[in-house]
């Protein structure tokens, strides 16, 4: 089911204790400054828990009300748009402005009766924004492939391995050059990009010494970090750490020119994406695709690309 974060003042730590466990039943995972362990930088830890959650359930109380903490994770989340933020009243406290134009659910106390009646509400709430967030992105591609059309010799060689190594249907991959994974017509370009790469599960930027010249790449791998998607640099043509663009300069990146990190790619992607690998995989055909494309990135940007320049 959903993944779960609660934002709360630490005062109201009783309320949470109590209904975590109702969630916990219903099959939810929750996360919270409960889990923290000790040493932890919790800023950077609570900060992604949240933003890697399905829903945020904020609990306001008259405490809350003094906080500054949550009034700041509430803004994360509202600029957000793939998180829900489920607000919980107790007692007669206001409604901070903030999230006034949200449906907020007001309990007059925290016994248990009430706090099991707004499990059962919390839950039915969440499957709702399930079932619409699958809808908003049925369609969408999993694994997002950024790169410069001229580069489409190195693209085409990863998409072979994809397609040897995992189920592929046509929506599970964007890559613009190459078909049938290419724009539907008469798209408006950005704004599908950008939305398709805010629901991707993964984007692969692939980089060369001049990718950077396009600004499309740029664009694109300055959403996906910006939006928090899991980004992956892949080094070709001779490129190196150097030519990682600033925001995500500190991800670690692999070179597809070395047999060894594109073994890598393909399991990691099986076990941080939804993909299935496929029932009839064939490790030296796979193997030998791999040796493909580790050629295919040795070589010089572009040289074998007859697509037009990105």
């Amino acid at each position: 089911m959903a993944t779960i974060y609660v934002s709360y003042k630490y005062e109201d730590a009783p309320i949470v204790r109590a209904l975590v466990p109702l969630l916990q039943s219903k099959g939810h995972r929750i996360r919270s400054d409960q889990e923290l362990p000790i040493g932890a930088a919790w800023r950077d830890q609570l900060m992604g828990s949240m933003l890697a959650s399905d829903v945020v359930l904020l609990i306001w109380t008259e405490n809350t009300a003094r906080s500054q903490h949550v009034p700041a994770e509430v803004g994360v989340v509202r600029a957000t748009p793939r998180l829900a933020l489920l607000p919980v009243l107790v007692g007669d406290v206001a409604i901070p402005p903030f999230i006034q134009d949200l449906i907020a659910d007001r309990i007059p106390d925290t016994s248990d009766d009430t706090l099991q009646r707004l499990g059962e509400r919390l839950d039915a709430s969440i499957r709702k924004h399930l079932d619409y967030r699958t809808l908003g992105t049925r369609g969408r591609p999993k694994i997002f492939i950024s790169h410069r059309h001229k580069d489409e010799d190195i693209v085409r060689a990863l998409l072979d391995c994809l397609e040897r190594h995992f189920e592929i249907q046509r929506q599970d991959i964007r890559c613009t050059s190459v078909r049938p994974y290419r724009l539907p017509v008469g798209e408006n370009t950005a704004d599908r990009l950008r939305a398709e790469i805010t629901d991707a599960e993964v984007v692969l930027g692939i980089l060369t010494t001049d990718t950077l010249a396009s600004s499309y790449v740029a664009f694109e791998l300055g959403s996906a970090w910006g939006q928090r998607v899991w980004t992956c640099p892949l080094l070709a043509g001779g490129a190196d750490q150097s030519h990682i663009p600033d925001p995500i300069r500190g991800t670690s990146p692999l070179f597809l020119s070395k047999e060894g990190d594109c073994h890598q790619l393909l399991g990691d992607l099986e076990g941080f994406t939804s993909l299935a690998r496929r029932s009839d995989l064939d490790r030296r055909e796979l193997d030998d695709r791999v040796r493909r494309l580790a050629k295919a990135a040795s070589g010089t940007p572009g040289a074998a690309a007859t697509a037009a320049p990105g």
